[in-house]
């Protein structure tokens, strides 16, 4: 076998070594050939004998160093099929560097008196000798593509290809276009453009019209016979995507889309890149440019733990801050599963990790055990993401969620002041403002309690607020997903319902950047970006899907206890600064005096061992809190607050 391999790479030698040889020759015979025709344009066809000898003392003298040039500047590697602007580039450097060199040699031999006949060659016949050379070279390697691309074998027949339409006629539309053309084994042949710019239509791109805008898509793909849509607009915002997509309803075809900008690698398109649109697409919002620096200097080297680490925060969180190379990494999870699956995710994200992770199964209800791990971990930071976060559950289940999101918080919070913690983040929920279910007042009850321990210790606190989380366990969108498995209905509470959403990778990235910024005692709330009425994500879902509105029906089942028509994202009362990121700004809202939240932390404790007072406790705690109001919450003042330009707050130390 080693010999078969033996005989095999010397053969391929061979006939590279062989390849290179024939282009060494053919780049002879055309500086010769360039040279030579030089003269004749020089003279008119008409050389002089003085002249003649001239031209032929010097051939061998402007060949070889255009030959050197050529071995210098790559001219004999690369295939002549694939020639691009590079290799122009390269041309023009090498024939340029040749000519000058050439150039030189003529005035030093006139100078020092030698080579008389060879120097007095006309000057200007180097010049159009490098103009020859360059076109006689570059239009050799153009007519090779050009031949290529004509006379290859079809290895698909046209009647077989799929017709597809592109979405976009920019740059990435040609560069998908150009691919699929010089790619006939995808099986595709582009039909036509569409874009809404309108000094595009009409246009051709590689031969192929721009017909119209996007919202004509539907009559454009049916009289085109289209059987796909291509969507090639990577900078494309969501609630644009969203709007694409409720116009490609018209067409009733299955459609593919290439990833947004800041995910094609290396800024390239390619058709390999085609995928379905799935719902972060129609959720994407333009790259956010995060300092990686304050964050690497924050968790680098330092021992962390993370509560819910199996949840969908809580995971997220444990993939970011491992990128930051901490000593250290726990993970407490009450969950064995969810405990299981974050521990192999790390495990295979981060094999080459040097940080010492440790799994630890916990409820935090349980005082001691939360105790001891503190004691035997020795954190520098912990990330609080565990809670019960299901609005509808959290009304039959009030008083669990007061033990579990607000007294079990503030105890852990207590724990880590008095074990050299040095900071503490909260996560929190934008159903924490002006709540009307017990989840959101337990939330906001635990940021009360969490910024009084804030006052007494020298642990810096930080909470985060941000509102659902795209795709998270328990969330409306696996929902939604599962009922369209199913064949249907889609059930949303109430036509007009809105909520805002985030990718998980984004908050996650945001709440690390939160967590280096400003005093201690602080609450930041995430920029949340634009609403979206879920009927309308039901509906995105259903077409990502392939089915119609006809196909798959949406139900509206009415508001559940403790749901709102609208999420808020800053309370009555509350005064807001801008941080040094746009995206996050610091939230004040009113905080009762210590006195106060000692005696309503006692009411709570009591609360979750007698049945029936839970609600009553919230509400002493938080005059906010509106239970049992769902469908008759009025749109609220605020609904989404432009932030102001950053500049208040500083990155702490």
């Amino acid at each position: 076998m080693k010999e078969d391999n033996s005989v095999f790479e010397l053969l391929v030698r061979r006939l590279a070594g062989a390849r290179v040889l024939a282009l060494f020759v053919f780049h002879a015979v055309v500086f010769a050939a360039a040279y030579a025709f030089s003269y004749l344009l020089r003279f008119d066809f008409s050389v002089r004998p003085d002249y003649l000898a001239t031209f032929k003392a010097s051939l061998p003298v402007v060949v070889g160093i255009q030959l050197l040039a050529g071995a210098i500047f790559g001219f004999y590697r690369g295939w002549w099929r694939y020639v691009g602007i590079a290799d122009v580039v390269r041309l023009v450097f090498g024939l340029t560097t040749a000519t000058s060199v050439l150039i030189a040699l003529w005035y030093v031999g006139e100078r020092l008196g030698i080579h008389e006949r060879f120097v007095h060659s006309p000057r200007g016949v180097l010049l159009i000798d490098w103009a020859f050379s360059l076109l006689s070279l570059f239009g050799a390697r153009v007519l090779i593509r050009l031949g290529r691309d004509r006379f290859r074998p079809q290895e698909i027949m046209p009647e077989a290809q799929k017709r597809v339409l592109i979405i976009g006629a920019g740059d990435a539309g040609e560069t998908l276009a150009r691919e699929i053309e010089h790619r006939p084994q995808l099986g595709m042949k582009v039909v036509g453009f569409v874009d809404d710019h309108r000094a595009k239509w009409g246009a051709h791109i590689r031969g192929i019209k721009v017909t119209g805008p996007i919202s004509a898509v539907g009559p454009i793909s049916n009289a085109a016979d289209a059987d796909e849509v291509l969507l090639a607009i990577p900078s494309a915002s969501g609630k644009r995507l969203r709007d694409i997509v409720r116009h490609l309803a018209q067409a009733d075809l299955p459609f593919k889309t290439i990833p947004g900008i800041d995910h094609l690698v290396s800024g390239r398109v390619h058709v390999s890149q085609l995928r379905p649109v799935n719902i972060e697409d129609l959720m994407r919002r333009p790259k956010i440019e995060l300092p990686g620096d304050p964050v690497r200097q924050l968790f680098k080297g330092k021992r962390v733990v993370v509560t819910g680490a199996g949840g969908t925060i809580g995971s997220e969180l444990c993939s970011q801050i491992l990128e930051f190379e901490p000593e250290s990494l726990a993970l407490v999870e009450r969950s064995e599963y969810a405990l299981y699956e974050v521990r192999k995710r790390l495990g295979n994200e981060n094999p080459k990790s040097a940080a010492k992770i440790t799994s630890n199964l916990l409820d935090l209800c349980d005082t001691d055990r939360l105790q001891a791990l503190i004691e035997r971990e020795k954190p520098q930071i912990v990330l609080h993401a565990a809670a019960h976060k299901h609005v509808p559950l959290g009304e039959e289940n009030a008083e669990e969620y007061i033990r579990n999101n607000t007294v079990a918080a503030r105890s852990l919070a207590e724990i880590c002041s008095k074990r050299n913690v040095d900071r503490f983040v909260f996560i929190s929920t934008d159903k924490a403002i002006n709540p009307t279910s017990v989840m959101g007042a337990s939330k906001r009850a635990a940021e009360i309690l969490l910024l009084d321990v804030a006052r007494h210790c020298e642990m810096k606190v930080t909470i985060v607020r941000f509102g659902n989380v795209i795709g998270s366990s328990g969330s409306v969108i696996p929902l939604f997903m599962e009922q369209i498995t199913n064949g249907g209905p889609v059930t949303v509470t109430h036509p007009d319902v809105t909520r805002y959403f985030i990718r998980t990778s984004e908050a996650i990235s945001l709440v690390l950047q939160a967590a280096t910024l400003g005093a201690d005692g602080e609450i930041f709330m995430l920029d949340m970006g634009e609403p979206i009425k879920i009927v309308d994500l039901a509906r995105d879902l259903i077409r990502l899907s392939n089915h119609t509105d006809d196909e798959i029906t949406i139900t509206f089942t009415g508001l559940r206890l403790g749901e709102k028509l609208f999420e808020e994202i800053r309370m009555t009362g509350e005064s807001v600064r801008p941080t040094v990121h746009p995206q996050i700004v610091i939230t004040e809202p009113p905080q009762p005096k210590s006195v106060e939240v000692h005696r309503w932390l006692q009411q709570l404790e009591r609360a979750c061992d007698e049945p029936g007072t839970a609600r009553h406790a919230l509400s002493t705690l938080i005059p906010e809190y509106a239970p049992g109001k769902t469908a008759d919450v009025a749109e609220p003042a605020i609904v989404n607050p432009t932030l102001a330009p950053a500049r208040a707050a500083v990155p702490s130390a």
